[in-house]
């Protein structure tokens, strides 16, 4: 058995969610399935295999609060390591690999940067000195850690700025697309009106637990008007997913099919009849979203990717002309590191672009500081890295359905320091208006009723 174990000083100080959420990872990525436990101010995490591999973890930074930290790559090994020591050997590892990745492409680096890594560097060094004594080695490493994500942001910035700046010079005007969600809500015209200078896009949901009735006025009413809107102010129109299996999504009835064919013929029956009756109306189509994710089914991975080809050859034949994507939820999969259920969500996406059926691109779904039904806090370097990870299937990427968990107390990234990377992107959409759900994150963070303030965000983008 592969067990890594970590000193922690007063471990009991922490967040309880920080030690059952962390989870070790490969090369390429994947999380491996882990039992988490605290012993004795030791964290230790025992896995089936015995392979190196690196920490992820949720930890406290000055800058922003909770942040999903990693170690350098960290092989088995008797004695335990120093937790905080390791996330500050690896916070500093990736934020200066990521600078000179990008130097070489000819980014100018902020002095600002250089000043603060230089200190991060200064005060790590410290801390490797005292690690016989973690009472003098913890804020040490610390400081390291909070000086690197300091130091992180200004290379964001111009990371995302020189980029901007070598856009405009060969266009005009950017031809990334930008857009929101408009939800079934009785108020979504409302909600909209006030986003319009903001945006050239929107997405309309097609889910099938969201259309259900006889009537057709009834199932389609407010999709009719969403689109009439959008076409009277010349907004580009996505729409689906047109198969979703994620928990909130799945109507009670699919619940009552004992058999697989039905319950893909229903899926597919549900896709054609949508896509008939919006063929033209619509820019491109969202196949299908949340099928990597473990599912309340008891769907098998092979079904799962039977009814993903079915869905796409179903929007494919009827309305041959339009774009078509599928969305991957949970990008970083941080799910496989509690439970072994799931697709990893690389090799699913590979396989459906191996199969050619015609995708146009693919879509990625970051619900950030979401848990258990999103991905954990992220900051910008992590998202670029995502997006490069992830363009190595060669496909257009829709970055998106952005929804970010804004704290009520306590720090979390601004929005205008957690901008999704537009540079790398085809498309980007949030998915939310307003962020009301009251779901408890990490160390007191919670959700706010407050209205998010995209419009601003994006425009600064635009």
């Amino acid at each position: 058995m592969g067990q890594l174990r970590f000193r922690v000083r007063n471990a009991e100080s922490y967040d309880p969610s920080i030690w059952q959420t962390a989870y070790v990872s490969g090369l390429e990525g994947i999380p491996w399935s882990s039992r988490n436990r605290i012993e004795n101010d030791v964290f230790i995490l025992d896995r089936a295999v015995n392979e190196s591999g690196k920490l992820s973890i949720v930890w406290p930074t000055e800058e922003y609060g909770p942040l999903l930290l990693s170690t350098a790559s960290l092989r088995c090994q008797e004695s335990p390591y120093i937790l905080i020591l390791e996330l500050a050997r690896g916070t500093i590892h990736r934020i200066r690999g990521r600078a000179l990745d990008w130097q070489r492409i000819g980014l100018k680096l902020p002095d600002v940067f250089h000043q603060t890594m230089d200190r991060a560097i200064e005060s790590f060094v410290d801390a490797v000195l005292a690690a016989n004594d973690l009472h003098r080695c913890t804020p040490l490493a610390q400081r390291a850690i909070d000086l690197t994500i300091a130091a992180a942001k200004p290379l964001g910035r111009a990371f995302i700025s020189q980029s901007l700046q070598a856009r405009h010079q060969s266009e005009k005007q950017l031809s990334t697309l930008l857009g929101v969600k408009l939800t079934p809500s009785a108020e979504w015209s409302m909600d909209a009106a006030s986003l319009l200078p903001a945006i050239n896009t929107v997405h309309l949901s097609m889910e099938q637990g969201q259309l259900e009735g006889d009537n057709p006025q009834d199932r389609y009413g407010v999709l009719d008007q969403q689109l009439a809107w959008a076409r009277d102010h010349s907004l580009r129109v996505f729409a689906g997913p047109l198969l979703n299996l994620q928990p909130h999504a799945i109507p009670r009835w699919l619940y009552l099919f004992n058999d697989f064919e039905s319950l893909y013929d229903a899926t597919c029956k549900h896709a054609t009849q949508v896509v008939e009756r919006y063929r033209g109306q619509v820019h491109l189509w969202t196949a299908a979203a949340g099928l990597n994710t473990p599912n309340t089914l008891g769907l098998t991975d092979e079904q799962i990717l039977h009814l993903a080809v079915g869905v796409i050859q179903s929007v494919r034949r009827a309305d041959p002309k339009t774009p078509v994507i599928v969305t991957i939820d949970a990008p970083w999969a941080e799910y496989l590191g509690q439970k072994s259920d799931g697709i990893s969500p690389l090799h699913f996406a590979d396989a459906l672009v191996r199969a050619d059926l015609g995708l146009s691109g693919l879509g990625l779904e970051l619900n950030l500081n979401y848990w258990p039904y999103g991905s954990l806090p992220r900051d910008l370097i992590d998202l670029s890295d995502l997006i490069d990870h992830w363009n190595i299937l060669g496909l257009p990427l829709k970055s998106g359905r952005f929804k970010i968990a804004i704290p009520h107390e306590g720090k979390f990234p601004p929005l205008s320091t957690m901008s999704p990377p537009v540079v790398a992107c085809h498309s980007t959409v949030w998915k939310r208006f307003k962020c009301c759900s009251p779901r408890r994150m990490f160390m007191a963070l919670s959700g706010t009723s407050s209205p998010i303030e995209e419009s601003t965000f994006i425009r600064m983008q635009a």
